[in-house]
């Protein structure tokens, strides 16, 4: 009767203690865009509607927990191999569903409010990020390793990447900043204004974006408008091959009097790098500012050793 009634109580006390675990856990958060959502336990099946959040997911090691992903997210390599919901701005909630997720991270800046609302009226739990420039994808990354669970390994994370911006910012801090206008339209010509993720990319590599003071998030600029302003560097992100990057020089060789047409100093950048909410902002970081300051030192980094 002794041994049966201590078998009991150790019983008890094991399902005690799972069930007091999972509450912990299970807790009441408010995403980026001011939504209260309510995680239960430990994420293990997550849906990721946008690649910057792919890229964030892997990088905390929470492949996999990952079950879907946008026919986007093709980086790393092997997002590409986990089941795709459809697109970024439509994807398929009748795909969502089946996967059985208990987590879906949405972006503000890219997934429509309409998609979050009906995975919410269905009943999903829907997590909403919405960074803006480098330390708000800083926070994201934070966010996300509460919300999964990973909050150790997103401090580590977080710490190599401030300590790789840390290292730019000693290097450039009391340098000349060039001007840079930064093209990511070819027809009409659209630049990149104020409290884009473009723009802080641009300022934190030791630049001056001209289009920085515009209210528009996404000026258009007459090739006259830029004359005027005189930038030292002009940088372009393709939108599908080469060809256009070329397209772009002949374009703007027409106008000998700008000093980055007059220096050669045009250069191309992966659209994908520098304009994902992802941790490899800050490798464009670091790209921009050795085409600014070509004299400084970047070290190579283990993410980038296993990339090539």
């Amino acid at each position: 009767m002794k041994k049966v009634t201590q078998a009991v109580i150790v019983s008890l006390a094991v399902v005690l203690f799972v069930f007091i675990g999972e509450a912990a856990h299970a807790a009441v958060v408010t995403d980026e865009v001011g939504r209260r959502v309510r995680i239960s336990g430990t994420p293990q099946r997550i849906v990721s509607l946008a690649p910057g959040m792919t890229e964030i997911l892997f990088a905390l090691n929470l492949d996999g927990q990952v079950v879907g992903v946008t026919s986007f997210c093709d980086w790393p390599r092997e997002a590409g191999q986990k089941t795709s919901v459809g697109g970024f701005t439509n994807p398929s909630l009748e795909k969502i569903v089946s996967l059985k997720p208990d987590l879906i991270l949405a972006t503000a800046d890219g997934n429509r409010p309409e998609t979050v609302r009906q995975l919410e009226k269905i009943g999903m739990t829907v997590y909403v990020i919405n960074p803006v420039d480098t330390a708000g994808i800083l926070q994201s990354i934070r966010n996300i390793g509460e919300v999964t669970g990973q909050r150790q390994a997103a401090r580590s994370l977080n710490a190599q990447l401030q300590g790789r911006l840390d290292a730019i910012t000693a290097q450039i801090s009391n340098k000349k900043r060039p001007r840079v206008f930064f093209q990511i339209g070819m027809d009409p010509v659209i630049t990149v204004g104020r409290r884009t993720m473009i723009s802080d990319v641009i300022e934190r590599a030791g630049g001056t974006n001209i289009a920085g003071k515009d209210t528009a998030r996404y000026p258009r600029y007459s090739a006259e408008g830029v004359m005027a302003h005189a930038p030292d560097i002009l940088l372009f992100a393709p939108m599908a091959t080469d060809r256009e990057f070329k397209k772009v020089k002949r374009y703007w060789e027409q106008f000998p009097g700008i000093p980055a047409v007059k220096n050669k100093q045009i250069y191309p950048m992966n659209t994908d790098l520098i304009g994902r909410a992802s941790p490899r902002i800050v490798d464009a970081i670091e790209q921009v500012a050795k085409i600014l300051h070509p004299e400084i030192i970047i070290k190579a980094t283990r993410q980038k050793q296993k990339e090539t």
